[in-house]
């Protein structure tokens, strides 16, 4: 039981690193000795997701689900692959039942609001985002997907001030770089 703790908490931090080739190698291995081991996939299910596999995490959430289909973690996961298939509408249904489970969860509210976008429900889209950025100040990627939303509705100061937020930041490159065209986008309009 220790090392099975040991790897889960291992495959954790790779999750958290971002790191999900390595996670799924390590949890494949968990799998193939107890295949109904559900922390390994809803984990897998999740690093799937995230690794652009969307067949095979829909697999393994459908899988997990038969144990427990009220883990909001992974329910924003099945959602998530959804609308990397394009499949706005389930995404939409499994993200608001994720949020109705988890509702102080930023990254479930981006998430949804990302999906709400998606479906041309801007003003919920709007709304969905801001409670996410309240939620979580911190995260990057809430950052930039509100201030798209204030460039949507030509609010570009409020635009500028998280774009530069976001560039203060250690984040990833190509969200830098997304920050940065972003700022030159609505450069122009701020002198208006």
């Amino acid at each position: 039981m220790q090392y099975f703790t040991e790897q889960i908490n291992k495959i954790d931090e790779l999750l958290i690193d971002g790191d999900y080739t390595e996670a799924v190698n390590l949890l494949e291995k968990i799998l193939c000795e107890e295949p109904d081991n559900t922390e390994a996939l809803r984990r897998i299910g999740i690093a799937f997701t995230e690794l652009n596999e969307q067949e095979k995490a829909l697999k393994a959430l459908d899988y997990f689900f038969k144990f427990d289909n009220q883990h909001s973690e992974a329910i924003e996961a099945y959602g998530c692959s959804h609308f990397k298939l394009g499949n706005y509408g389930l995404a939409k249904k499994y993200l608001e039942k994720a949020e109705k489970l988890n509702p102080e969860s930023s990254s479930i509210a981006r998430n949804l609001g990302v999906t709400y976008n998606q479906l041309g429900e801007f003003k919920k889209s709007y709304e969905t985002m801001a409670k996410s950025y309240n939620l979580n100040p911190w995260d990057y990627r809430t950052i930039y997907a509100l201030a798209s939303a204030h460039i949507f509705y030509k609010r570009y100061a409020e635009a500028e001030e998280l774009l530069k937020e976001m560039l203060q930041m250690d984040i990833p490159g190509d969200f830098k770089k997304l920050a940065i065209e972003g700022r030159i986008k609505i450069e122009s309009k701020l002198h208006k």
